[in-house]
């Protein structure tokens, strides 16, 4: 019988406010709260986002008799930095939900090949745990979950854990809202398991195709430093005060210097600058269809039309990658700076930030192209569930 390539072990942790303790209570579960709810040191959090063995907490160290390599903390959004480690920790202190946690592991072929980065698990998990949450009838908006994918010399791994933001169930003979309890079903976790393994393999390509997308005209073009002198241009003026974010009050009058960035990087690439144009277009013919269909029924099409929401979304995806690329940056080069006292400190000073400046050039142009290939994806599959076929039915459409 052969070994299945993914599989996906979950445990949980109930809240122990209100609950008779006693000693063996306390021993069973107590401890065990407070490893996996932040409430000590040595937490789930720092084990995931370092992948460390200092704690002999979690159910999981035994998982392999090698010291992990992390490559830290993600969720939904990206990396997690140092604020938002605090915020979740907080959360997690916080929170009387049930505590799922879990580790998605792989056979070390199947993870060598499939799961190998950051970049892939990423991906994989940021569309798999909204899937998952529904099925095990959960809210995936009423979810916050966080992950990190470990290395070491057997297999590569995903740890993760999510809890509710709040009660939103209701249960027979209790008339307040409750959590969820911590049982999921079986049926569920073996569904994610194909899922998972389904996606990494069709990810595979995409995701070596993506990385292919900085091409040598982008190389020159950062060797010329047009586009670097715009990302260093960027990390000077911004306040370093207030939200960094593309919405944001503060980036109002920045976001132009912002798009010229996003826009710098899609128009390096052919390949990817066609497939824009492309989507834009079949945008363009969604809304020029949908447009007719109102005016036959002398309707007012105002609030329908898609482009401009979807080009606008994307670009305040894109500008929030940007803007994440430049709080880094800026955090890099503040760590590598001190009282210059001769000539040659100052040289290798500015020799270093150039240096992470150039490095993140090429992690930002990877992380939107990643992006902009994800929003494609996202939206045309909303255009092809759209209820084309009611709209048909009532007459709107030819």
């Amino acid at each position: 019988m052969s070994v299945p390539n993914v599989n996906l072990f979950l445990g949980y942790v109930n809240n122990t406010r209100g609950l008779p303790e006693n000693d063996e209570y306390r021993k069973m579960f107590g401890e065990k709260r407070k490893f996996y709810s932040s409430s000590k040191d040595n937490d789930y959090v720092k084990y995931v986002q370092t992948g460390s063995k200092e704690s002999q907490e979690t159910d999981y160290l035994e998982y392999s008799g090698n010291i992990e390599k992390s490559h830290g903390v993600f969720n939904q959004y990206g990396l997690i930095d140092e604020k938002g480690n605090k915020i979740l920790r907080s959360q997690l202190r916080k929170t009387e939900s049930v505590i799922w946690h879990g580790v998605i592991s792989f056979t070390e072929e199947f993870g060598n090949e499939y799961c190998n980065c950051y970049e892939k698990a990423y991906e994989m998990m940021k569309r798999e745990m909204p899937k998952f949450f529904k099925s095990c009838h959960l809210e995936p908006k009423n979810i916050v979950w966080f992950a990190g994918l470990h290395e070491n010399t057997d297999n590569k791994h995903i740890h993760f854990s999510f809890f509710e933001k709040k009660p939103i169930r209701n249960k027979w003979g209790n008339d307040n809202l409750c959590y969820s309890d911590g049982f999921l079903p079986e049926e569920s976790i073996n569904k994610a398991k194909i899922s998972i393994e389904m996606c990494l393999t069709g990810l595979r390509e995409k995701v070596n195709e993506n990385r292919e997308l900085l091409t040598e005209e982008m190389k020159k073009d950062l060797e010329k430093g047009a586009y670097m002198n715009q990302l260093n241009s960027l990390v000077i003026i911004l306040p370093r005060e207030g939200r960094l974010q593309y919405d944001s009050e503060n980036m109002r009058k920045y976001k132009p210097y912002i798009d010229v960035i996003t826009n710098t990087i899609i128009s390096s690439n052919k390949k990817l600058k066609n497939q824009f144009d492309k989507f834009q277009d079949i945008l363009e013919m969604r809304d020029i269809e949908l447009t007719k269909a109102y005016q036959r029924s002398k309707l007012d099409v105002t609030g329908q039309l898609l482009k401009d929401k979807v080009i606008l979304d994307i670009y305040r995806r894109l500008g929030n990658i940007v803007l994440y690329q430049v709080r880094e940056i800026r955090k890099e080069q503040d760590s590598a700076v001190f009282q210059a006292k001769t000539r040659a400190q100052q040289k290798r000073i500015e020799k270093n930030k150039r240096k992470i400046l150039v490095n993140r050039c090429f992690q930002l142009n990877d992380l939107v192209n990643h992006e902009i290939i994800s929003a494609f994806e996202e939206f045309q599959e909303k255009l092809k569930n759209a209820n084309w076929s009611r709209l048909r039915e009532e007459g709107y459409l030819d």
